[in-house]
């Protein structure tokens, strides 16, 4: 049986969220929330630039070229947990937080060290 680089891939994915699914719930209720009412936190993401999902080393690239950004403005991240929707750019949780209007303050402070962020909802 031949596995491809992209199975593997999806399985990591599926196995990192439900990790973080779990972690999130928790988060919740040491929050007072009802980790089951479907609310999830926010993530504040950094965006690098866009590449062809359908070319491996173009994201790769696109990778490496965020991590170097961020190295450069001394963001260092415990792990990076990069997050694929239909953007097709290099994205990058810096950072999960309960509400948006946290997560806004933490990307209007990043946003200033000249970096491109997005705040989204998380998913899983």
């Amino acid at each position: 049986m031949r596995i491809n680089v992209s199975t593997i891939e999806n399985a990591i994915r599926r196995m990192t969220a439900i990790v973080r699914r779990d972690e999130a719930k928790e988060a919740l209720k040491s929050l007072g929330d009802d980790p089951d009412s479907g609310r999830l936190g926010w993530w504040v993401l950094a965006c690098g630039p866009a590449y062809d999902p359908d070319d491996f080393d173009q994201r790769e690239q696109a990778r490496e070229l965020l991590l170097e950004e961020l190295e450069t403005l001394d963001v260092i991240l415990p792990e990076n947990i990069w997050v694929w929707d239909d953007t097709a750019r290099a994205q990058l949780v810096i950072t999960s937080l309960p509400t948006k209007e946290r997560a806004e303050r933490v990307a209007t402070h990043l946003r200033r060290k000249g970096l491109t962020i997005r705040v989204k909802r998380e998913e899983f």
